[in-house]
């Protein structure tokens, strides 16, 4: 699996009003699906955030002397081990959203 899922623009977004009114009778556009493309869309625009989430302490921990000794590797370890995983729960988030919305139909078909 890659890191991370295609961008959102590489997914087609949901209908505007305009393309809504050109649907065939009987057809409408998933609300579900539009909902869905959104978290989509924000979820893509601030998960590097949660992934840098714990990138200052350990620089600030690698780059000073102030604390020393097993405690402090045992400790390191600890939060580098966490920021790998909120890495990789990032990159989860982002392959659920995904996934779900690719799997969502655009448009509902109604009884006529």
């Amino acid at each position: 699996m890659a890191a991370a899922p295609p961008p959102p623009g590489s997914i087609p977004p949901p209908f505007e009003r305009a393309a809504a009114a050109r649907l065939p009778p009987g057809q409408r556009p998933n609300p579900a699906y539009e909902q869905l493309y959104q978290a989509y869309r924000d979820a893509y625009g601030s998960i590097d955030g949660l992934r840098r989430a714990l990138d200052a302490p350990v620089r600030t921990l690698q780059g000073t002397d102030a604390w020393l000794g097993p405690e402090a590797r045992q400790w390191g370890g600890r939060l580098a081990d966490g920021r790998q995983t909120l890495g990789k729960a990032a990159d989860r988030i982002l392959w659920d959203l995904y996934n779900t919305l690719t799997a969502t139909d655009r448009v509902l078909v109604t009884a006529t």
